[in-house]
């Protein structure tokens, strides 16, 4: 277990080191998330950036729909949540956490939140919680057994950093290489208009500090039998500092996705990534070439409604998906070079694809434009014939002759 330690004092962090970077076991198939709390499309970036990561898969459980009655949201926790230990454990690799309104708490139960202790305390399972905005969250989460886990103090003083601030990595070089990469990137020049102050317990390691409140902004410690990673961070994932807020204005900050991608990896053991800019690249091809996929898929869709053969196209869209799988074997020995190339060639197989389905739609909007054109000119015709047969030559119509009378 390692150690709070005073800013920067090189010769105690050696020491945590030696202590700390014992890597748990990375699963040969990818990363495993599970997602509660203020999570999903809806409410939260961290979907984005997952996305756009090869190796991790995810599973979320939304809590923070608005939309979503309290008996909803019960059940969909019943119905979604792992039953048993083993099935966790068999899915996932880490447990992330977004409190929001005490609806982590409220709607995951007594048993659940003993399955997740469990899987961190004897099973290695990694978790990471951002610190609650609101004191009433902060005590809720102070009562529940993961709180024992966390290396920040619920029990401490709850405090609200109002105003700007910037973070200070601890670049002594003793850590690994979670944010020191993106030091180097200027990562430390990004405001943010709020954080909560974490409570680091003795034994746990600093990362990075908030600047100028001197407080942490990341800190994590190893717990359990096997050593899980757990941590907190003093900035919840949707807000502005991270550069792809859901609450007011986001930073500039480009690298908050790659950063919390980092923390991910180094909680499973899998090594961080150093060469930042190059993964931040293949990670913005893998967002286009899904943003395309995605688009050419419903194209695909909306043309089949109307009849047209899209046999061939479904062939090439699965051959196109097959290439993921290269893709994420390259993704996932860290072969970042190649693995950029063979996106990009995705991407513009994709782009083939696309251009070929719209060709397909404009023929099959033509063949129905040519109906529709045949149908009302067809009824113009006919309108205009009987319109010219009964009202201007009048062939139906004979001439009232006068009769004379019988007498």
């Amino acid at each position: 277990m390692t150690c709070v330690m005073p800013r920067r004092t090189p010769a105690l962090l050696a020491a945590v080191l030696m202590m700390a970077t014992v890597p748990p076991v990375e699963s040969q198939e990818g990363i495993g998330l599970m997602l509660l709390g203020d999570v999903g499309t809806l409410g939260s970036p961290v979907n984005d950036w997952l996305d756009q990561d090869l190796i991790i898969d995810y599973f979320q459980i939304p809590l923070a729909q608005k939309a979503l009655t309290e008996k909803e949201l019960e059940r969909y926790t019943a119905i979604y949540f792992p039953r048993t230990l083993a099935r966790m454990l068999e899915l996932y690799d880490m447990i992330i956490i977004c409190e929001e309104e005490e609806l982590f708490t409220k709607y995951t139960t007594s048993k659940q939140k003993m399955l997740m202790y469990e899987a961190v305390d004897k099973e290695g399972v990694a978790l990471f919680n951002s610190v609650p905005n609101e004191d009433f969250e902060e005590a809720a989460w102070a009562g529940t057994t993961l709180a024992e886990l966390m290396p920040h103090n619920y029990l401490g003083d709850f405090k609200t950093l109002s105003g700007a601030f910037k973070i200070a990595v601890d670049s002594q070089g003793v850590l690994p290489p979670i944010f020191t990469p993106f030091a180097k990137l200027g990562i430390e020049r990004y405001t943010g208009p709020w954080c909560r102050q974490l409570n680091p317990r003795i034994g746990s390691t600093v990362w990075a500090y908030v600047e100028p409140f001197e407080t942490p902004f990341f800190v994590s410690w190893t717990v359990g039998d096997k050593g899980s990673r757990t941590s907190n961070v003093a900035s919840e994932l949707d807000e502005p500092w991270w550069g792809s807020a859901y609450r007011d204005v986001s930073s500039e900050n480009p690298w908050g996705g790659d950063l919390f991608l980092n923390i991910v990896y180094w909680s499973v053991g899998k090594e961080p990534v150093t060469d930042v800019f190059l993964v931040h690249t293949v990670r913005r091809a893998i967002e286009d070439y899904l943003v395309l996929r995605s688009v050419t898929l419903a194209l695909v869709d909306f043309i089949d409604a109307f009849g047209a053969n899209v046999r061939s196209l479904e062939d090439e869209l699965a051959e196109v998906t097959e290439g993921r799988s290269v893709a994420r074997q390259m993704y996932y020995e860290q072969r970042y070079d190649e693995a950029l190339d063979y996106v990009q060639g995705l991407y513009e197989t994709m782009k083939k694809v696309e251009s070929r389905a719209m060709e397909l739609k404009d023929r099959s909007f033509m063949w129905i434009y040519l109906s529709e054109w045949l149908a009302v000119t067809g009824t113009l015709f006919v309108s205009g014939f009987l319109a010219w047969t009964l009202m201007v030559r009048r062939r139906l119509y004979r001439d009232i002759s006068v009769t004379r009378a019988r007498r």
